[in-house]
């Protein structure tokens, strides 16, 4: 039986007394404890109607799913990662214990957090009955879907953990996942539905959709609403959206299982990485320099001497992630790039006989928000944690550079590297500036001369730039608050590895964070009439998506200046985090190891 299991003793039990995970699972309950007495309504339980319980049961339970789908990969994804980190992956293999009995000790104590995470919130759950309108099965249903979720995307979490060797990476992996079967399978029945040569797919999109537990807790909670909402619902009970995601679940935990197993089994792989090539010729080299793309690297992998005054980390970093793997740069380039102009267009055609600017312009704002939120922390999150982990950290403290140079250097190199990604994506900055109405620039074709000739001419004329700052400026204050929301993420994921033991630990944190800043900060627009209007602005300031919805399409307007109240935020928080760090790495520097 697994509770003899060592390692499943082993884990469970510094799981358990662990400071990190005492501190989640105390955050989680007083978060959902705050939320039932922020919603609770001020007359008594006696004064509320069916519909407004529903609602208090529904806001509930969504943010108790969003916070156990955040706190997932903290448990399971970095399970078997965090040992090939600790070169301690070897060593299991080497005591008599079997490989079966190794992935059931990993496998119980990950899954056994989190069912103890998911069982530790009934309790405040329950009180949602006392509201009246809500039966026992319902309640059952809901807890059902939120245990079968967690455990899932655990499973999942616990394969990305067994096939890479970077505990960031995993934790990457995983909150990828999640957020394309829970987050983003609705994309293709809102974006596919209506192109007529697809819409003999409609059950199929409908089925993609179902996958997501938000989906089958919207139906749970408004059956019937959800079937006037969906044509392709069956009107009978035997297939439920609620059954598909349990049948889909079951899936991918089978799945994940299976390449959990797998990658515990299979035996080490070596690098695949080929070592370079000397050349001595002249002539050979120069000719495989001028050629495309291997202009963009030294293929000779020739280093010049740094300048005095270039600051050495800042130098190493862009080599050593950047200019290290220009393949991976260039492939995930070309897929945003790709995935902006697809989705552009599917926005288009899908809304083309009811497309307003707005809807243009906040699908751009969310796309260009998700790729920033996604990739920032996990660029930085493993700045300073990798550098104690591979022990090149002492290297560091030996030399004569100050903290403050370290931690710019670092966050120098990942902002450069980060900014690859946003000038990607140019095709939304593109498609928002041709939605302005505009005067200042003549008809015609930008690759005209006689198009240059007639835009020097006018801005001649008196007044020419107000007009030009007046049609645009939206636009430009929509780029600083996405500059700003970018150094604010890689400011947090520096911070979370300047206080993290471990770069998993780190990742999830930094992470959590930046939920915090593009999810939780939303809160406000959900609970209209349960916080006061002061609080609400002061909360909705920390959020870059509100902000750049109120200047870009002039909505939001019960918050006035709420954009210039965000960069003020964002700004706040860039020097929190980056004076945190700073003064973190200034205590690891004079550390007595």
């Amino acid at each position: 039986m697994f509770p003899a299991n060592p390692i499943f003793q082993r884990e469970f039990s510094s799981s358990s007394r662990s400071v990190k995970t005492n501190f989640l699972i105390w955050a989680y309950l007083v978060l959902l404890a705050l939320l039932i007495l922020i919603l609770w309504p001020a007359g008594g339980i006696h004064s509320v109607a069916s519909s407004s319980s529903k609602q208090i049961f529904s806001l509930f339970f969504g943010v108790n799913l969003t916070l156990v789908l955040l706190m997932v990969p903290a448990f399971s994804a970095t399970s078997i990662s965090w040992e090939k980190e600790n070169n301690t992956y070897d060593s299991l293999f080497i005591t008599m214990m079997k490989p079966h009995e190794i992935m059931q000790g990993k496998l119980f104590s990950s899954i056994l957090m989190i069912v103890i995470l998911v069982f530790l919130s009934i309790p405040i759950a329950s009180v949602c009955a006392l509201t009246g309108g809500i039966s026992v099965l319902l309640v059952t249903k809901i807890v059902s879907l939120i245990f079968v979720t967690a455990v899932s995307y655990g499973l999942a979490g616990l394969a990305c953990s067994a096939w890479f060797s970077r505990s960031s990476t995993s934790i990457v992996m995983n909150y990828a996942v999640m957020m394309v079967f829970a987050g983003a399978s609705w994309l293709p029945a809102a974006l596919l539905s209506n192109i007529f040569f697809l819409q003999k797919f409609k059950d199929v999109w409908q089925f993609v959709r179902c996958m997501s537990p938000y989906d089958a807790m919207f139906y749970l909670l408004y059956p019937e609403t959800y079937r006037l909402s969906m044509e392709t619902v069956s009107r009978g009970d035997a297939v439920t959206p609620y059954g598909i995601f349990i049948g889909f679940s079951v899936v991918l935990s089978i799945v994940s299982f299976v390449l959990f197993a797998r990658g515990i089994t299979r035996p080490a792989v070596k690098s695949k990485a080929v070592q370079g090539e000397f050349y001595t010729g002249t002539s050979q080299a120069i000719k495989r320099k001028l050629t495309w793309p291997f202009y963009l690297v030294d293929p000779l992998k020739r280093k010049k001497t740094i300048a005095n005054w270039s600051n050495p980390v800042f130098v190493a970093e862009m080599r050593s992630k950047l200019f290290a793997n220009p393949k991976f740069v260039l492939r995930l380039v070309s897929a945003i790039f790709i995935l902006s102009l697809m989705l552009l267009i599917l926005v288009s055609w899908q809304y083309s006989t009811m497309l307003k600017a707005d809807t243009v312009r906040i699908v751009a704002i969310i796309f260009q928000i998700c790729v920033v939120a996604l990739l920032s922390p996990g660029v930085s999150s493993g700045l300073i944690t990798e550098e104690i982990t591979s022990g090149t950290f002492l290297m560091l403290r030996m030399t004569p550079m100050k903290p403050h140079t370290v931690i710019f250097g670092k966050l120098k190199a990942t902002f450069f590297y980060a900014l690859i990604f946003i000038v990607s994506s140019f095709f939304v900055i593109f498609a928002m500036a041709y939605l302005e109405q505009q005067t200042v620039f003549p008809d015609g074709s930008f690759f005209s001369p006689d198009w240059w000739s007639e835009v020097v001419r006018r801005s001649h004329q008196e007044g020419w730039y107000d007009k030009l700052w007046l049609t645009y400026k939206r636009i430009v204050i929509w780029i600083f608050i996405l500059l700003l929301s970018t150094l604010t993420f890689l400011t947090c994921g520096l911070f979370a590895s300047s206080v993290s033991k471990n770069t998993g630990m780190a990742t999830a944190l930094s992470y959590a964070i930046t939920a915090l800043i593009c999810i939780v900060s939303l809160a406000p627009l959900v609970l209209v009439n349960k916080i006061s209007t002061s609080l609400s602005y002061v909360i909705l300031s920390f959020n870059p998506i509100a902000a750049a919805a109120q200047i870009t399409n002039n909505s939001l307007n019960d918050y006035p200046g709420l954009w210039k109240a965000n960069m003020a935020c964002l700004s706040i928080l860039i020097a929190f985090f980056l004076a945190a760090a700073t003064l973190r790495t200034w205590c690891l520097f004079r550390a007595r190891d």
